[in-house]
């Protein structure tokens, strides 16, 4: 699988770009059981949205984003992600965004949707490795 940094999102603009890039790198490590990056990731959505770049942004979204970048351990993170997750498919929604590489996916086990990239091969971030294939494509963006 390619790096996020590799991947071309097209019709993805600045703050949403750099946010969905550092989304994506915690939906990565939290499919692997990893914490380690994660708060700098989320730091750096967080940091993303400051100001008047968060202006377009549902409050909840900013919060949820917050709340994954006060996350301590991997348990809070993956409490955090499902908030931040239905947050970035609604602002992919409503800027009707069509990247053909951005894919929700739904786990019915935790019954939370997440975004990532590969269409085929299920990365489940709530589980990781335990049940990482649980779960199942929605929609493209």
């Amino acid at each position: 699988m390619p790096s996020v940094r590799a991947l071309d999102f097209p019709g993805l603009h600045e703050p949403l770009k750099t946010v969905t890039e550092q989304y994506l790198i915690v939906q990565q490590k939290l499919a692997a059981s990893s914490f380690d990056g994660v708060p700098a990731a989320a730091g750096a959505m967080k940091t993303a949205l400051a100001g008047d770049a968060g202006k377009n942004f549902e409050p909840d979204f900013i919060q949820a984003i917050n709340h994954l970048a006060a996350a301590t351990d991997l348990h809070t993170a993956r409490l955090a992600f499902q908030d931040v997750s239905n947050g970035l498919i609604a602002a992919l929604a409503q800027n009707k965004i069509q990247t053909g590489v951005l894919h929700s996916a739904f786990c019915p086990m935790v019954r939370a949707y997440w975004v990532q990239t590969d269409p085929h091969k299920i990365q489940n971030p709530y589980y990781g490795p335990a049940m990482l294939d649980c779960g199942q494509i929605q929609r493209q963006f």
